[in-house]
């Protein structure tokens, strides 16, 4: 089984619309939907906003449904000459807002926790060669994530210096997906560049958009992998 989260409705709304033999799961005010994408068994979560919303939706979808990998999809703000509309292949995915320095972590490790957490490579490239036969053009890149929806650099205690996504809940998806040694992968769509003069208006103009297209690549990834 696949699992999907996404954070917000407008992005996995198009993905369960899609679903085959559609179930309704609910567990502690979670709605999670099974069903097939053409061979596929696949669960969708709309998670919530935030690092705590996807910690817990990703631990209830491991817990419950047992995935084989998990595939967190959805829109990010882009940086370093990523722009509106590109699609980000997670390499590397980290917290921007996690400072225990004071204890010998590197900025954004969590105690304890890997400095940061690496898709599986299996995974990854079999996306990547979904992407490549399906001719969608894509970045592998940095994805941070933190509880603030970023709008300037200033935000972040870790400068991006390549391509990186920024975004609020991929980290503690991988941390969960860690801890529960389950395999996750990040697919991201960017929605707004930061530090850009429009970039909110940006965002609220091209959100709904953005997920759908997101949503759509998720979908056909899915039902290929």
């Amino acid at each position: 089984m696949i699992g999907l989260i996404g954070a917000m409705d407008v992005e996995v709304r198009d993905l369960i619309s899609h679903l085959e033999n559609k179930k309704e799961v609910n567990i502690l005010n979670l709605h999670f939907y099974t069903g097939k994408f053409g061979k596929n068994a696949v669960v969708i979560l709309k998670c919530g906003v935030g690092k705590v919303q996807s910690a817990i939706g990703c631990a209830l979808m491991i817990e419950n449904f047992h995935p084989s990998v998990i595939i967190n999809t959805g829109i990010a703000g882009g940086t370093n000459g990523l722009k509106q509309y590109d699609v980000v292949l997670g390499k590397d995915v980290r917290y921007s807002d996690v400072n225990a320095t004071g204890f010998g972590y590197k900025l954004g490790q969590v105690p304890g926790m890997p400095e940061s957490y690496k898709p599986d490579n299996m995974y990854l490239e079999s996306v990547a060669a979904i992407l490549d036969e399906l001719n969608i053009k894509y970045v592998r890149g940095n994805i941070l994530s933190g509880d603030s929806f970023i709008t300037s650099y200033d935000q972040l205690m870790i400068k991006p210096i390549e391509a990186t996504a920024v975004e609020m809940e991929g980290a503690s998806i991988a941390q969960t997906c860690f801890i529960n040694d389950t395999k996750f992968v990040s697919i991201r769509f960017i929605s707004d560049v930061v530090g850009g003069s429009d970039q909110s208006d940006a965002y609220n103009k091209f959100e709904e958009e953005a997920a759908k297209e997101s949503a759509t690549i998720c979908y056909k990834v899915a039902s290929t992998l």
